[in-house]
């Protein structure tokens, strides 16, 4: 989460000549690590919330029902901050082309419309090694497919369906590939909490595989032979995944064993903004992002910035993320029913003020 603060401070402040130096440049291909890595720590996530409770979930127990609410919860929130104007009289007249920015898919409909995915499939095959396996196979498929998927033509589906299949109507996150990296953690998570009488011995192979993954990758790349018409590495290429999938599980594994046997604080900023992520996730996008909002970075700011200046306000923000995630989880932890409540207010005042203005 603090990489993402950074980089979307970056990307959307930066003076625009500096964009076209070589440390920009290296600084991109480092922060278009962090949107795989998001993915894939969702999909983890929910590996550790099906292991635990399989038979509750695949039953549909109340378990299932709380996490489908939560992602139809995020779903909302996440078309929300595309909302071209914060007024449904203003919505009521738009055009279709007005509508299109609406529909772009961003990381949090890849989350939701995935995670709703694997779920469905857990409850069809109800069985943890089957699921396994099959969730593997759609990855992989997922990978293989996407250089053509990529050369589709979708323009005949509805408006709203176009973007989850290809990044050429308006979506920075299409389904193929950013949704395997997401099943790629879940399978992942799987393997690690199946190992957990010889974790060490598993995070060793695990740390092996990433690199001959990264190695393997490069060298298929490096052959005079190209599966696929008008191959192109950094788009939509299974060799450019597979880096990025090893070059996420290399930090992981290295981040295991140093956390391995220390108790760390669940108030730390790494382990707060991993327990708030939604709530960080979102304040954060709009105060950087928020066009409609005078006080949005963008607005005040725009690309005029040098790296220092860029540097200070990620860090101002970083800190202010920082303490209303302290206070949010601070209020949960005192009283459930009061942060509710809180929730419940500042929703509904958002929505009224959505609907009246």
């Amino acid at each position: 989460m603090l990489v993402m603060i950074e980089t979307h401070v970056v990307n959307a402040l930066l003076f625009a000549s500096l964009k076209d130096e070589t440390p920009f440049k290296v600084l991109t291909f480092v922060n278009g690590l962090v949107a795989p890595s998001f993915l894939f720590c969702a999909g983890f996530g929910l590996a550790i919330s099906l292991r635990r409770r399989w038979a509750e979930f695949v039953g549909f127990g109340k378990p299932l029902w709380r996490y489908l609410f939560r992602l139809a919860f995020i779903m909302v929130v996440a078309y929300s901050l595309h909302l071209p104007f914060f007024s449904l009289r203003r919505m009521r007249g738009l055009t279709e082309s007005q509508w299109i920015p609406f529909f772009q898919v961003d990381i949090l409909q890849v989350i939701v419309v995935t995670l709703l995915f694997l779920i469905l499939l857990a409850c069809a095959v109800r069985n943890r090694s089957v699921f396994r396996s099959a969730a593997l196979l759609v990855a992989l498929a997922v990978v293989c497919l996407t250089p053509i998927v990529n050369g589709m033509d979708f323009s005949q589906l509805p408006i709203w369906l176009r973007p989850y299949l290809s990044a050429q109507y308006r979506s920075q996150f299409p389904l193929f590939p950013w949704s395997a990296f997401l099943i790629s953690g879940t399978v992942v998570g799987f393997y690690f909490m199946d190992a957990s009488d010889w974790q060490a011995i598993w995070m060793k192979w695990f740390a092996c595989s990433a690199a001959a993954g990264i190695a393997l990758s490069l060298l298929a790349e490096a052959l005079p032979v190209n599966l696929y018409p008008n191959h192109n590495f950094w788009h939509g290429s299974p060799d450019f995944f597979f880096v990025r999938l090893g070059l996420i599980g290399l930090p992981l594994a290295g981040l295991w064993y140093y956390e391995r046997g220390k108790r760390g604080s669940a108030f730390s900023l790494v382990a707060l903004f991993g327990r708030e992520s939604l709530l960080v996730y979102v304040l954060h996008l709009l105060v950087v992002y928020g066009y409609t909002y005078e006080w949005s970075f963008v607005r005040l700011f725009g690309p005029t910035l040098s790296y220092p200046e860029c540097l200070g306000l990620f860090a101002a923000l970083t800190i202010s993320m920082y303490i209303v995630a302290y206070v949010w989880h601070r209020l949960k932890g005192w009283n459930m029913r009061a942060a509710q409540a809180v929730e419940v207010a500042a929703l509904g005042s958002i929505v009224a003020a959505f609907i009246l203005k």
